[in-house]
Formats: structure tokens, C-alpha cells, sequence
């Protein structure tokens, strides 16, 4: 293997590190390690926040801190699907991210499929980090644990209404909990998508 394949293998499985150490973190409660996958410039789109990778950061742990007993969170990722050109790389990562819930005072398993795509430097300091993370969500689903406690009427005709179909469950959970689901939400097969892939590699080719 010459030099330039060996340097991109190592590179491809930084990164993919990176990716997975992220999800880790986020799931443990790890907010050092986590806020350490972003650069300081970094930021996130998804479906609760839009902003900075730090503040992303803090608005996690004090949601988790708000968890009741018995409720938990996984993200089950996919190794990336990784681009690279020098010191940027662009990747696709295949995201299930699971839950147990409770909403007033019913127990809710749920879950989304969806993809991040991310943006990710190697800076001064020679270490991969995340420059940009987009959530493209693909469906999601809700499930009552017992379903014999859900009271008669409990999802009216209009409980979803108005929520974008790829994310109805989870954005009728955060108004649930009082967090307004973002705006700027990017559903697969969109436009949105389709402009996101494109700025994606523009920005990968140094454009």
C-alpha cells in the first residue's frame, strides 16, 4: 500500500471514530467527550435545535438530566459513508435512534431512521472534528408499551397535525415537552435534501 492510501485508510478510520464516539457520548452522558467531537465553530441541525455544536452540547445534558426513571436513550449508527479531499471529508451515517419515553404518564417506546450528514476538518491540531452535523429524517414510529392504559380519545384527530410526516411522533414528543420543533427540519427525497448533498460536496471540493 503506498503512502497516499495508507494516510486515507488512517484518515477513514479516525473519522469513523469520531462518528462513533459521538453517539457514545451522547448516549452516556459523556458532555467533555462530546463537546470535544465538534470544533469550537461547529454546528448542528436537527430537529430541536439549530445552533452551535457546544450549545447542542448543553441543551442535551440538561434534557437528559430531566429524565424520569426509567427512561433512556440509544443512537444505533452505522459506520459512515466517508468522502475525503485533504483535510475535509464529507459523510453520510446511517442513524436509528431509539427510546423509552414517558408522556403523560404513559410509557412510549419510539424510535427514527434518518441519515447525519457531516462535515468534518482536520485542523491545526491534527484532529478530527465535526465543522457542520444535518439530521436528514427519514420515519419514525411510537409504540405504547402497554397499550391497554392509553385512555379512549388520548390521540385526537388533530394530535399530529400540522407536523411534518417523517417526524410526527417525535415532533408531537418535543411539543409534548414544551420545545418547539425546529423549523428548518430536513426530510429525505426533499428539495432540502437535494440542496444539502449539493452544498455537502461543493464545500468537500473546497468551493
Amino acid at each position: 500500500m503506498d503512502d497516499a492510501r495508507l494516510m486515507a485508510a488512517v484518515d477513514a478510520q479516525e473519522i469513523t471514530n469520531l462518528i462513533m464516539r459521538w453517539g457514545q457520548a451522547r448516549d452516556r452522558g459523556d458532555w467533555d467527550v462530546l463537546r470535544d467531537c465538534f470544533h469550537a465553530d461547529g454546528t448542528i441541525q436537527i430537529a430541536w435545535i439549530t445552533g452551535s455544536g457546544h450549545e447542542f452540547v448543553d441543551k442535551s445534558a440538561e434534557r437528559l438530566s430531566e429524565f424520569g426513571k426509567g427512561e433512556h436513550a440509544k443512537h444505533i449508527m452505522s459506520a459512515p459513508n466517508t468522502l475525503l479531499n485533504g483535510a475535509r471529508a464529507f459523510c453520510q451515517t446511517h442513524v436509528n435512534h431509539c427510546a423509552r419515553v414517558i408522556v403523560d404518564g404513559i410509557e412510549f417506546d419510539w424510535e427514527f431512521w434518518g441519515q447525519f450528514f457531516d462535515l468534518v476538518e482536520r485542523r491545526e491540531d491534527g484532529i478530527w472534528r465535526l465543522s457542520r452535523r444535518t439530521m436528514v429524517y427519514e420515519k419514525d414510529r411510537l409504540d405504547a408499551v402497554h397499550g391497554d392504559v392509553i385512555p379512549d380519545g388520548y390521540f385526537d384527530a388533530d394530535a399530529f397535525a400540522g407536523f411534518p410526516p417523517e417526524v410526527r411522533f417525535l415532533s408531537w414528543r418535543l411539543a409534548k415537552n414544551s420545545i418547539p420543533p425546529s423549523k428548518n427540519i430536513i426530510t429525505v427525497n426533499s428539495p432540502e435534501e437535494a440542496a444539502l448533498l449539493a452544498t455537502s460536496k461543493a464545500w468537500l471540493a473546497g468551493n
